[in-house]
């Protein structure tokens, strides 16, 4: 008796459980873009501070401002700066400002072949470049069908962050612009991650722009 067992896309399966265990696989990434300008090229060290909106379409009082400037602080102030809270005792003023825009939206169409591969025990006759048949007990058979097609669509969008700090008379000292292209639209995501990619700039003055590359974490949902 010949008894046929079929297992749909398992060569498929295979092939990318092999891609899997690859050690030269590497994870998406975060491409960052950072411009850091200082006066006269200088460094300018941490001091006493208070973080504004640089927009004035920005409500001080928005959460999402809140949340984010809550971050910025934490990060300055491990760099030795000082919060205060009066505009008078601070000695750097530091706007914030962030933002999205899509910049690019398309459509991909893919189209895969349906693929089943089979596989039998039995003795088929089989010729072998010899007229003499002979039996083979194990035999494999792979076919396509037909092609299933199917469309993905993909929006680009840039996500960017601007500090700017000024001193009590309103004179620019430093100015760091970072941005990211990328199919994340969550800032809550990549706001805090382009503040951490900045904080090792802050202040200081670099004549070319900053390459980075972050790899992406997984975020657990609650």
């Amino acid at each position: 008796m010949k008894k046929t067992i079929f297992y749909p896309l398992l060569l498929l399966l295979i092939l990318l459980s092999s891609l899997g265990c690859s050690s030269t696989t590497q994870g998406p990434h975060y491409s960052i873009e950072i411009n850091a300008i200082s006066k006269d090229g200088k460094y300018i060290p941490p001091s006493h501070y208070m973080i504004k909106p640089l927009r004035s379409s920005i409500n001080p009082e928005d959460l999402y401002f809140q949340q984010y400037r809550n971050h910025l602080a934490t990060l300055l102030n491990d760099m030795g700066y000082k919060p205060v809270e009066n505009a008078s005792e601070a000695q750097q003023i530091i706007y914030f400002d962030y933002g999205i825009e899509k910049i690019k939206e398309s459509k991909v169409t893919y189209h895969e072949p349906n693929l089943w591969l089979g596989m039998s025990w039995g003795f088929p006759h089989r010729r072998h470049h010899h007229p003499r048949l002979y039996h083979d007990p194990f035999w494999r058979d792979i076919r396509y069908g037909s092609y299933r097609t199917y469309q993905e669509n993909y929006q680009l969008f840039n996500r960017h962050i601007t500090l700017l700090s000024k001193d009590p008379s309103n004179k620019e000292l430093w100015r760091i612009d970072a941005s990211s292209v990328g199919e994340e639209q969550n800032l809550r995501t990549i706001v805090p991650l382009l503040l951490n990619a900045v904080s090792p700039y802050i202040g200081s003055n670099y004549d070319t722009t900053i390459k980075l590359s972050i790899p992406q974490k997984t975020i657990k949902k609650e």
